[in-house]
Parts: structure tokens; C-alpha cells; sequence
């Protein structure tokens, strides 16, 4: 019971005694741009990165959502699996001397009729909270580290379609020992090239 209690509340998207701080303009580039902004008790940054591209709504999620396409855009990840009741397991590479980091998120997906929202929410859930069915399906860590928090959500606004607007947006930590002023930087690349790559794989002919 204690273990369903805890794992509700980290399903559960936290809420902030005091409010972040504004969105700073970040990068411009290729029709994306992409925001940062810091929130309240965490030196990493929260990213956002905002993207149009002209598809089909089915085959734009058949693409997010496939876990074999993960290294071919999303940025720095080695391979992604997808688990069952939802979750999803995805490696990311960072250099070396670094250990590469691992993230086991839930998946929350919906879609609001009346706005033409499609959202899929994404929140890393701890590896000692997870129920015992998941965790026997994910790999052994060996040298790698589950980042700290992984939690954010991809949003596609279809009011104007086909034309959809992508929003995606997250804050990670990543654990260890690796400084802020580092991630801060990989932040903006994170969002950049996950939704340049994507772009790219739905430019009309």
C-alpha cells in the first residue's frame, strides 16, 4: 500500500510553492524555437521547444511514439523500449567519463475533442517504485544511472490542421555529478535537434 501511495504521487505532476521563472528565448533556427527557464529548488533548466510541421496525426504519433526510430531523432538516445501498462524505457548516451543515463517514464496520453490537443505526458518514475512487472522487463543498470527526473510532455495542437503545432516540453535531472552549467547547455540542444530531426522526417517532397 505505502509503495501504490508513493508511486501516485510521483505519477503526479509536482506543484511549486512559488512560481517559475519566466521563458527566455534560447534558440531560433529552421522554424524552431526553443525557451528555457529555471524552476523553483533545481539548478537544471526546463526546456520548450515549439515546432510546425505539416502530417498525418496517425502517422506523426506512429513515429514519435516507435521505439526503434528513438536513435534516428531523438537527440543523444541509444535505443528506447516500450514496455507494457505504459511505460517506456529509453538510454541516452553522454560522454565519456560519464555514465550514460537511463530514464523509465509513464506515459499518459489524451486528446481533448474540444481544443484538438493531443497530449502525451511523459513522468520518470524511480526504479525501487516500480511495480515488480516492469521492472522485470527493463535492462540490468550495470554502468548506467536512471536521471533523477525526466518529466514533461509532447502537445499537438490540430486546430489548424494539417498544419500541427508541436510543443515539447521537459526538465530533467540527471543525477551524479554532473554540473548544471553543463546540462543547461545540453538542454537547448535536446530540444533543437529531437524536433529538427523531426521536422526533417515530414518535410513535404
Amino acid at each position: 500500500m505505502l509503495k501504490l501511495l508513493l508511486l501516485s504521487l510521483f505519477i503526479s505532476f509536482p506543484c511549486y510553492a512559488q512560481e517559475p521563472s519566466d521563458w527566455m528565448l534560447a534558440k531560433e533556427k529552421n522554424g524552431i524555437t526553443v525557451y528555457t527557464r529555471t524552476l523553483p529548488n533545481s539548478d537544471y533548466k526546463e526546456f520548450k521547444g515549439e515546432v510546425n510541421i505539416t502530417a498525418n496525426l496517425a502517422e506523426l504519433l506512429t513515429f514519435i511514439k516507435e521505439p526503434k526510430n528513438c536513435p534516428d531523432w531523438q537527440y543523444k538516445c541509444i535505443y528506447q523500449l516500450q514496455l507494457t501498462d505504459g511505460y517506456i524505457y529509453k538510454l541516452s548516451n553522454l560522454p565519456w567519463p560519464l555514465n550514460n543515463r537511463y530514464t523509465v517514464m509513464y506515459s499518459d496520453e489524451k486528446f481533448n475533442l474540444q481544443t484538438q490537443i493531443h497530449t502525451l505526458k511523459l513522468k520518470n518514475i524511480p526504479r525501487d517504485l516500480l511495480p515488480e512487472n516492469i521492472k522485470k522487463q527493463l535492462p540490468a543498470e550495470g554502468n548506467t544511472v536512471q536521471m533523477r527526473t525526466s518529466d514533461g510532455y509532447w502537445k499537438l495542437d490540430l486546430s489548424h490542421a494539417p498544419n500541427i503545432h508541436i510543443t515539447h516540453q521537459m526538465h530533467g535531472d540527471p543525477a551524479g555529478v554532473i554540473p548544471a552549467s553543463l546540462a543547461n547547455l545540453g538542454v537547448i540542444n535536446a530540444a533543437f535537434v529531437s524536433l529538427d530531426n523531426l521536422r526533417r522526417k515530414f518535410v513535404l517532397p
